[in-house]
């Protein structure tokens, strides 16, 4: 048999000729030709060559095996022609082939179908891809997809066949695919995506399933374009079947003496409508039961025997518990930044204790209301026993610092000037540092504050907060400078000593000292009312209890937040060798109660009640003006000028004069009423932008009144809507409020307020 004496390559030249050697027939091997045939084959599998040809020259004996190979082009450019609906950013990341690589036309054929996708995604199906090769170069090529856009198709009706027992709109609801309407440029709706339809077809077969139809199925849909190629209609058939109601319900398996506890957490009863979804959520209620009590794997199986005849379903709950186990060890993953420590001590599983799946579920609750992370996933996996358990903590964080500066415009306070700095997760240590500045024609600011929630890595929390504010009230203007600090405790760190109080851990109390000298200065008009005006220093005691159980401090959307307020300002606080006389002395009681419930497709209803009571310490010292009660404006009632709304008090225009005429003058009440209703829904969600319905109401109230005659239910109210922008900088706010109990000047009739008040400001209000 003749020997190979040499191997050659020829045409390669980007390809090394080793490259080539290593994968063919060897020199000195035998000539095989069944071998050259695998060797060509083996060479087209590199991919790196369009052709290659075998051939054998000179000695017959100990002939030279020449392999003569074509390589393929190499893409100089890749890019979509004709793209005019869709961005290049919305292509971009689809083509596989890229700059530099050898030509694939198995990967350009593949990207021309991914393109193609891409368009239907979009709305775009009758959208056509091809492609062509364009030469560029010496064995370079331009690799062109070319999009034939077409018009946009909309889905303009779906329609159902053989639905009798759920209507039409039912079975719409249960789908993403929409019919088109005039906001579909806005919310996207009538787009045709193959995958999201194919999803809306196990959620129509799910619908049933709720409502009992247990042999109901959803036929293959029919497809139809209108003649002019624009619209979509869909055609559904059904096959509804009969109504099924739930039977028999019984327990087997390891129910280690828990049915009794099965039954209390069950939805499903008998001869109720049978339903998947409350199947399905009995379930997971059953499996809590078990891993509450340590069994991470347990599973409960349901096994349905049906009566065609009576129509009804037996349903027999099979568990099965596995072994009893501990958590071995618990991983924290993704905190770039934020300290495990941080994330640990909210965390209520253990490394050591027994599997908890409620624990579990907490945690999560507790490390996501943080506010720190943009997910927060709780996983499990077997540990290196049976019976141990490995949890995995992952999370994803986001920027919790902002730098904010902001100009705004307002109808009462004319230019608004705003900076901060702040910092809610301080180098990753959970703590609050914020520095805050703002300057309008009616408030200057500037605050310095520091939060530690957890002092020592105890259950005590340590603040600190340092002020000076300027507010131009419309009667007088006030000015205050000093600080407080404050020490709270999570009631559940008595544990040790109480241990019912271990469940208490969303409750605290607080303790705030305040040292500030305020000082009030009248306007012309209250030259008679001056010695309401008194400037002095308030040195306070606050005792605080609240109640927080928001999913999120920062950005909450469930959950509610109570707080309930006493403060005292005695003398014993306000010494005179420190002091002197000049100081002011008062009690006061405030009530916050904010409330948040998610309601469908991103809209989340809010609520806030807000009551506030400041009364004498000594009536011989009264309450200065400058502490009563002004609301009005976008904090609290929105429509109305800001601090506008408040108790009024009659007042010689000429204080000289016994028989100059008397006019009104809001002189603040000590007491006040305010109820905010807000619905918020997602208009943008990628871009964080979200819209708000709200209706407001307030009142203050003089001393020894209690409601006030001059408006319906003793409140001003106001409705209004707006839109929020979560920027990168901080939330921004954007509100038109319309006054429903406009003031009107009583000399000249003229309103007091504006028809409608547009506020803008930055930051959250609930």
């Amino acid at each position: 048999m003749p020997i190979v004496s040499d191997v050659r390559v020829e045409g390669n030249r980007r390809v090394e000729a080793d490259a080539v050697r290593a994968a063919v027939t060897k020199k000195g091997a035998p000539l095989d030709p069944r071998k050259i045939d695998a060797d060509v084959r083996a060479l087209m599998k590199l991919g790196f060559f369009s052709d290659v040809v075998a051939e054998i020259e000179g000695d017959p004996e100990r002939p030279v095996l020449v392999f003569r190979v074509v390589e393929r082009p190499i893409v100089k450019e890749a890019n979509v022609v004709g793209n005019e609906a869709l961005s290049k950013d919305d292509l971009k990341d689809v083509a596989e082939v890229k700059p530099g690589s050898m030509l694939d036309l198995v990967a350009v054929k593949k990207d021309v179908k991914k393109l193609q996708e891409k368009y239907v995604e979009k709305g775009y199906f009758l959208a056509e891809v091809t492609y062509r090769i364009d030469k560029v170069g010496d064995n370079e090529v331009a690799v062109r997809y070319v999009a034939d856009e077409k018009a946009k198709v909309q889905v303009r009706e779906i329609r159902f066949v053989g639905n009798r027992n759920l209507s039409r709109a039912t079975l719409l609801a249960t789908m993403m695919t929409k019919e088109g309407n005039i906001l579909s440029f806005i919310n996207g709706a009538g787009t045709y995506r193959e995958d999201m339809f194919q999803r809306d077809i196990s959620a129509l077969n799910g619908a049933y399933l709720d409502q009992g139809y247990v042999n109901a199925k959803i036929g293959k849909p029919s497809i139809a374009l209108s003649p002019d190629r624009r619209y979509l209609y869909l055609t559904i058939p059904v096959e509804e079947g009969e109504q099924y109601s739930v039977g028999k319900i019984e327990f087997s398996g390891d129910l280690l003496g828990e049915e009794a506890r099965l039954h209390r957490v069950m939805q499903t009863q008998p001869g109720a409508i049978f339903s998947r979804s409350r199947i399905g959520d009995d379930l997971f209620a059953f499996s809590d039961v078990y891993k509450d009590r340590g069994y991470a794997y347990a599973n409960v199986t349901p096994l349905t025997t049906p009566d065609a005849a009576r129509r009804i379903l037996d349903v027999n709950f099979e568990v099965q518990t596995g072994p009893k186990c501990r958590f071995e060890r618990i991983e924290i993953v993704g905190n770039d930044k934020t300290r495990d420590k941080v994330i640990r001590r909210e965390l209520r599983i253990y490394e050591g204790e027994t599997f908890n799946g409620t624990a579990i579920k907490t945690s999560k609750a507790r490390v996501t209301a943080l506010g720190f992370f943009d997910t927060v996933e709780i996983t499990t996996k077997k540990g290196s026993a049976e019976d141990l358990v490995v949890a995995t903590v992952e999370v994803k964080e986001k920027p919790t610092g902002t730098f904010q500066l902001g100009a705004g415009y307002s109808s009462y306070e004319s230019f608004i000037l705003t900076g901060q700095v702040s910092q809610q997760n301080f180098f990753g240590w959970g703590q609050t540092l914020s520095l805050q500045v703002q300057w309008s024609a009616i408030m200057q600011l500037g605050q310095i504050q520091f939060v530690e929630p957890y002092f020592l890595d105890t259950s005590w929390t340590y603040s600190v907060d340092l002020y000076a504010n300027e507010a131009y009230y419309m009667t007088f203007t006030r000015s205050a400078m000093g600080g407080d600090m404050t020490w709270g405790y999570e009631l559940s760190g008595l544990s040790k000593y109480i241990p019912w109080t271990a469940s208490l851990e969303d409750m605290r109390i607080f303790l705030t000292y305040t040292n500030e000298y305020v000082t009030s200065i009248p306007t012309g008009l209250m030259t008679s009312l001056y010695n309401e005006f008194r400037s002095g220093t308030t040195s306070s005691l606050r005792l605080s209890f609240q109640w927080d159980k928001r999913d999120n401090r920062l950005f909450p959307t469930a959950g509610f937040f109570i707080s309930a307020t006493a403060e005292v300002a005695p003398p014993a606080l306000a010494p005179s060798f420190l002091y002197g006389q000049e100081v002011n002395l008062f009690t006061r009681y405030t009530l916050d109660a904010r409330f948040y419930k998610p309601l469908f497709a991103g809209i989340v209803a809010r609520g806030k009640l807000t009551l506030g009571l400041i009364q004498d310490w000594d009536p011989s010292r009264p309450v200065p003006i400058s502490e009563y009660y002004y609301i009005g404006g976008i904090y609290t009632v929105r429509g109305y000028p800001f601090l506008s709304i408040a108790a009024q008090t009659p007042v010689p225009i000429n204080a000289r004069d016994p028989s100059s005429p008397l006019m009104l003058v809001p002189t603040g009440g000590n007491k006040e009423a305010i109820i905010n209703l807000e619905l918020e829904f997602p208009i943008l969600p990628s871009a964080g932008i979200k819209g708000v319905l709200f209706a407001d109401a307030g009142n203050t109230f003089a001393p020894g009144a209690w409601r006030d005659p001059t408006v319906s239910w003793s409140l001003y109210k106001s409705v209004g809507f707006g839109f929020r922008w979560f920027s990168p900088i901080g939330p921004l706010r954007f509100e038109w409020g319309i006054p429903l109990d406009r003031r009107t000047d009583p000399v000249t009739g003229a309103y007091i307020d504006q028809a409608v008040d547009f506020e803008f400001t930055i930051g959250n209000f609930f």
